[in-house]
């Protein structure tokens, strides 16, 4: 069994075991991290011909963890977190905050084994977990199953310390358990991203919703937010998105 492989299956395997204990405890501590962008502020304030500054302090942050490489940002709702990637561990930030200590909350997280820290793979995926308290993605598959809330919910930012993604929200559905970057060989190849999008508009459930005012192809560079799938542990909830604009 080779090494991705082998971690794959223990990151997924510690996932199922961490849904079932938060389908059982209920946790009140909102799991806020400071330092995240003031979006009164945040975003195209700048000139354009001035260097670019993020409203994150990515300083401060850092010295809580070097893992942490971006800061994710929901307009409208209350998710709002730092994204970190453990460069030895993809399963560290499964129980951990960002300073390393126990949290059954966990750290919003992207896999050094399938995807970079700048968010320029064809396919980035970010983990979190459904809380029962609704922090990290526990409000994820609430917002997004629902068609207005879905409409109102379409913007995604991520925040890296050198640049400002905004990414534009074209599907949300139920999904296996398959670990996608794995199966997909890390999108390397482009006939793979169709085959994932094909996947994803074929999806019918109930919870399914999709845009129907863009047209995403293999060319976009797509964000995937992965979550527990409620009232089914066995299975995902995925948010997926396309890159529009980005701010450096």
């Amino acid at each position: 069994m080779n090494k991705k492989l082998l971690t794959v299956g223990i990151v997924f395997a510690v996932i199922s075991v961490i849904c079932a204990a938060i389908a059982v405890y209920i946790y009140t501590d909102d799991g806020k991290v400071k330092g995240g962008p003031d979006l009164k502020d945040a975003s195209s304030s700048a000139a354009e011909d001035a260097p670019y500054v993020s409203p994150v302090d990515f300083e401060g942050l850092l010295e809580k963890s070097e893992d942490v490489h971006a800061w994710l940002t929901i307009p409208g709702t209350d998710i709002s977190y730092p994204v970190a990637q453990s460069q030895t561990n993809d399963a560290f930030y499964l129980k951990r905050a960002l300073d390393g200590s126990y949290s059954i909350n966990g750290t919003l997280f992207t896999e050094h084994l399938y995807n970079s820290t700048d968010f320029n793979d064809p396919v980035t995926a970010i983990y979190g977990h459904d809380m029962k308290s609704g922090a990290m993605f526990g409000l994820l598959q609430e917002q997004y199953s629902d068609k207005d809330t879905f409409e109102k919910h379409r913007e995604i930012i991520v925040y890296c310390p050198d640049k400002e993604l905004h990414y534009e929200v074209f599907a949300a559905v139920p999904y296996s358990k398959r670990h996608i970057l794995h199966y997909y060989d890390s999108f390397e190849e482009k006939e793979t991203v169709d085959e994932f999008l094909e996947e994803i508009y074929n999806v019918r459930a109930f919870g399914a919703n999709f845009a129907s005012d863009i047209e995403v192809t293999s060319d976009d560079r797509i964000l995937i937010l992965s979550t527990c799938l409620k009232g089914d542990i066995s299975r995902r909830y995925l948010v997926v998105a396309r890159l529009k604009t980005e701010l450096n």
